[in-house]
């Protein structure tokens, strides 16, 4: 948030900035996933997520160690390792793996923040 604030010269973040924020630093990276709203239920398998990490710090993602997200088993091994590389990167944490899964509207939206 600190950094949308910044690039906004002090006008307020509202979540479609942030939505935009997300989409744009994805496309831009070469990630192949779009999020059409913090409720997207495509967002459940984490792809999303893995790419926008990937975008903020290139090589932080092992994608050896992602899943397809098929099944709810993958799913949660993917909002798992989402936790982790997030947490890796200095992010303050504050949902469950489930929160991805479920694709939790508010907790999606801290996530992308």
């Amino acid at each position: 948030l600190k950094n949308l604030r910044f690039h906004s010269h002090g006008k307020e973040i509202n979540d479609a900035d942030i939505l935009e924020w997300a989409n744009n630093l994805v496309k831009n990276s070469g990630g192949q996933s779009c999020m059409l709203s913090f409720k997207d239920k495509s967002l459940s398998d984490g792809m999303f997520f893995l790419e926008l990490l990937s975008a903020v710090q290139p090589r932080v993602v092992n994608w050896s160690l992602v899943t397809k997200g098929k099944n709810d088993e993958e799913k949660k091994m993917n909002a798992s390792y989402i936790i982790s590389v997030a947490r890796k990167l200095g992010c303050s944490i504050f949902l469950l793996p489930e929160d991805i899964t479920e694709v939790n509207q508010k907790m999606i939206l801290t996530l992308t923040a």
